[in-house]
């Protein structure tokens, strides 16, 4: 399954309209799938302190057994949630508009697009930080990638800033 979830380029007379590509990270589970697990673990542990409890005589039935599973089950729900982030790179003619969606809100940044550039110092096997900047502004966009797909992310923003750049003016 891959990160980068779409790349979309629309052409108009031969020209570059707009670039859109939206990054998105991947879940590594469904929510469903990690609290059906907890809940079935949680309530089998239970019945088992249960078991426990009355045959032996008090041992601590929810510092021991299915408690652990309750703290889990919020781990699990902590870190889908930090999974719900959205950036959104938009190319056009005038300028590159970056929108990050996350739990703290909607951040936006815009850049003249003849002086945008792609800043990304790592190689496919060496993650670095990937920036867009301009007039020594920059906005790191895709922390959630891997290297390879930052390295591929760049690339394919750089190609298009470069087309932008060489393109006749009308």
């Amino acid at each position: 399954m891959q990160t980068i979830d779409i790349a979309e380029r629309m052409e108009t007379n031969g020209g570059l309209k707009a670039f859109i590509m939206t990054l998105r990270p991947r879940r590594s589970a469904d929510p469903r799938v990690a609290y059906g697990f907890c809940a079935v673990l949680g309530v089998f542990w239970f019945i088992a302190g249960l078991f426990f409890t009355i045959s032996m005589g008090g041992w601590p039935l929810l510092g021991f057994f299915g408690a652990e599973f309750i703290f889990i089950a919020g781990m699990v729900h902590i870190f889908i949630r930090r999974t719900e982030v959205v950036e959104t790179i938009e190319i056009t003619a005038d300028a590159v508009h970056i929108t990050r969606r996350d739990l703290s809100g909607q951040q936006t940044k815009d850049f003249p697009a003849y002086w945008a550039q792609v800043s990304f110092s790592g190689s496919p096997t060496e993650n670095a930080a990937l920036e867009i900047r301009s007039h020594g502004d920059a906005v790191e966009i895709g922390r959630f990638l891997s290297a390879s797909e930052k390295n591929r992310t760049a690339d394919q923003i750089q190609d298009v800033l470069r087309r932008l750049k060489s393109a006749p003016t009308p």
